[in-house]
């Protein structure tokens, strides 16, 4: 009689656990999470911008101008087709040119969050006026282009990524759209695409604040004596060959590095030395940027088609 006693209360404990856990399943799918894209792209406007000291195959305007052309299409990524809240943004790293009346920092953004739940009105902003704002957005770039070009200035990225970056970043948003079946929480992927030459610039000269070539020749030097196979390893082996990492820590935030200059390589693209710049250069920003925080980073050279830079922004923010 015991036994009999003992296996009824097991079954019913059994059918309360499951009908618990039932519940909260049904509860936990009243919610879905999308994720749409803030993505800041971020020049180094040092004179790495002018072609007549420092060539390179395409102008980062043409780059920039090429991607705003076709942002219609990573606004439909994912097959996100109503609703996106997407920002693609003009973002400075060194904001003190905002004081010079260059631009409209206004009209350098394409901002879909403000539209809401109105999925009509964003459906003909995308079909008949957002061409509008994209050429207001390049006619922006190219006049700090061309102000740049003329008023150079140092590029601080390690303390854009430290400091200024935050008031543009979009980690700890959270939007609640409410439909008739359920809640739909809207959260954002931050996308930085630095383009830059790869030398990392800092107003504190200390060691550990820069990438230089000093410190490119160095690493190779270093490494080639050593007679180390893995240069990756070598380089986390001595924080000496490290940038140091962000007390800001970009935790959610993934970062594009484009536009790096091998000066390792003749004009035909032979490598004149091993390690190149480039795979030295790479090594360290992956190791700075991973260490500060990020949550995917990628590095590449300069590219050689228009399209090129695109295309890898493209299957960067598929992947993450």
């Amino acid at each position: 009689m015991q036994n009999i006693i003992l296996f009824v209360l097991s079954i019913a404990l059994l059918c309360s656990c499951g009908n618990n856990s039932y519940k909260e399943k049904k509860e936990s799918q009243g919610t879905d999470i999308k994720y749409d894209f803030n993505v800041l792209f971020v020049p180094d406007l040092s004179n790495r911008i002018n072609l007549s000291i420092h060539p390179k195959p395409i102008h980062d305007t043409t780059l920039l101008y090429h991607i705003l052309d076709n942002v219609v299409q990573l606004i439909d990524l994912n097959n996100r087709k109503v609703k996106q809240a997407d920002i693609y943004k003009f973002d400075f790293v060194n904001k003190s040119i905002l004081s010079k009346g260059i631009c409209i920092p206004e009209q350098m953004i394409i901002d879909l969050s403000r539209f809401g739940n109105k999925v009509q009105e964003e459906a003909v902003y995308l079909r008949d006026s957002i061409s509008n704002d994209i050429r207001k957005f390049k006619d922006n770039i190219g006049r700090v282009y061309d102000y740049s070009l003329t008023h150079t200035a140092g590029a601080d990225l390690w303390n854009y990524f430290n400091e200024t970056i935050n008031s543009s970043l979009k980690r700890d948003e959270v939007i609640v759209q409410k439909n008739k079946k359920n809640n739909i929480t809207k959260k954002y992927k931050d996308v930085v695409v630095v383009l830059t030459d790869g030398y990392i610039e800092n107003s504190n000269k200390a060691e550990g604040y820069k990438l230089d070539q000093q410190l490119i020749e160095k690493i190779r030097k270093d490494f080639i004596t050593s007679g180390s196979k893995d240069l990756s390893e070598f380089i986390r082996s001595k924080e000496t060959y490290q940038i140091i990492p962000t007390t800001n820590k970009l935790t959610g935030v993934n970062v594009l590095v484009l536009e790096l200059i091998d000066r390792s390589l003749d004009k035909n693209g032979v490598a004149l030395k091993q390690p190149t710049d480039f795979q030295i250069m790479k090594v360290v920003w992956e190791e700075w940027l991973k260490n500060s925080g990020a949550q995917n980073v990628e590095i590449h050279q300069s590219v050689i088609m228009k399209d090129d830079g695109f295309k890898i922004l493209k299957k960067f923010m598929e992947k993450i």
